[in-house]
């Protein structure tokens, strides 16, 4: 296919006069974009608030009487950190674990 200079002309000048429309047209759809995502995400951070408050409502102490009496957390006795080695020892023996493998 052949293309006469006056078309290639014509095409050249088409592009030419349609490339600011393009780019107006892009920076518009770029800024749309931009409001849509901000948009979006300031609905989420709304239903997330929403959620947190519903949880925060739900873990509230129903009797407010009984809020100031605190309940011993069950499973792990108190005082068990204290019965521990210090670092030092616990490093060495660390330590002279590694040196000597199983047989």
């Amino acid at each position: 296919m052949t293309v006469s200079f006056r078309t290639g002309r014509y095409l050249v000048a088409l592009l030419w006069h349609s490339a600011p429309w393009g780019f107006i047209g892009f920076a518009v759809g770029c800024v749309f974009g931009t409001w849509q995502a901000v948009e979006l995400l300031e609905s989420v951070d709304d239903y997330f608030y929403q959620a947190m408050a519903k949880v925060v409502h739900q873990c509230a102490p129903s009797d407010l009487t009984n809020a100031a009496t605190l309940e011993q957390v069950k499973g792990r006795a108190p005082g068990l950190s204290e019965h521990a080695p210090p670092f030092g020892q616990t490093e060495a023996r660390a330590e002279r674990t590694l040196e000597h493998p199983p047989p």
